[in-house]
């Protein structure tokens, strides 16, 4: 209990169990897992899932690209950019 109260951080959840149970606020042990009352856990959910969202939006972006290329590649008759830019010589 002497580590408890001293808010050492390697103190098992045993231990405060035990020190809630014996002031009669082992109820309060349902709630401290419980995502509604967890912000923090939330929070980051929230953030995980909107860089995940971001990550995906650029990959299906960079993939539509991708596609986009190889399709105009594949088209016959059209000139690429990189031909199209040279010099005719002998004129």
């Amino acid at each position: 209990m002497l580590r408890l109260e001293a808010g050492e951080p390697t103190v098992s959840l045993g231990v405060l169990a035990t020190a809630l149970w014996l002031i009669g606020r082992d109820a309060a042990l349902g709630t401290l897992a419980t995502p509604k009352e967890d912000r923090g856990a939330l929070e980051l959910d929230v953030r995980e899932a909107e860089a995940l969202g971001n990550a995906r939006m650029r990959a299906s972006a960079h993939a539509r690209s991708q596609r986009a290329t190889r399709r105009q590649a594949q088209k016959p008759g059209v000139a690429r950019a990189s031909e199209a830019k040279k010099p005719i010589h002998g004129s």
